[in-house]
């Protein structure tokens, strides 16, 4: 489980660790769905290239955008357990 954890830094500049629940490709966008440890709720986020090549995380906050990423998602959710 230690692999699937990643800390990110929140918009108030404190560090908070997330588990990755999933990354796939929808159309030309790679998402990844994350959760807090204590907290099955996800959110999801898009993955953005940087100039030096490292991924940036981006949250999704168009919810036409959620409903579509939600939908693969509780598709191939039951493949990951």
């Amino acid at each position: 489980m230690e692999d699937n954890i990643i800390e990110l830094i929140n918009d108030e500049g404190k560090v908070e660790k997330l588990v990755i629940e999933a990354t796939f490709h929808l159309d030309d966008n790679m998402y990844a769905v994350l959760h807090q440890i204590n907290s099955d709720e996800g959110m999801i986020y898009y993955v953005e290239e940087s100039d030096d090549g490292n991924g940036i995380l981006i949250k999704v906050e168009d919810e036409e955008e959620i409903r579509e990423v939600m939908e693969v998602y509780e598709g191939i959710a039951d493949d990951l357990i």
